[in-house]
């Protein structure tokens, strides 16, 4: 290959590269997560839960089990903490120990 020609394939490679990484970029995945919540005793509980986490930006869902003392929250990664989620359960009056947030699978 002429050495003239060298500059302009890279830079033709180097442009290709940039291109495919731009449109490789990945969508913010929906992650789900199960807190245990202390202290519930009553419907109330449950809809005060699911009313205050579901005003979070980037909550998608919220699902409260008062009998398993539980909740389960769908969000948006990136778009609220984990820790934001377990200190809103917190300042209504619940103790809340978030588990590991797992990624929700396509079809789920």
């Amino acid at each position: 290959m002429p050495r003239r020609l060298r500059p302009l394939l890279s830079a033709l490679v180097l442009l290709v590269l940039s291109a495919t990484l731009s449109a490789c970029k990945a969508e913010p995945r929906t992650m789900v997560v199960e807190i245990d919540v202390q202290g519930m005793t009553c419907d109330s509980c449950v809809q005060a839960i699911t009313h205050e986490v579901g005003l979070l930006e980037g909550v998608n869902n919220v699902a409260v089990d008062l009998e398993g003392h539980k909740a389960t929250v769908t969000f948006t990664e990136g778009a609220v903490e984990l820790a934001a989620i377990e200190q809103t359960i917190e300042r209504i009056g619940y103790e809340a120990e978030p588990g590991t947030p797992e990624p929700v699978l396509p079809g789920e």
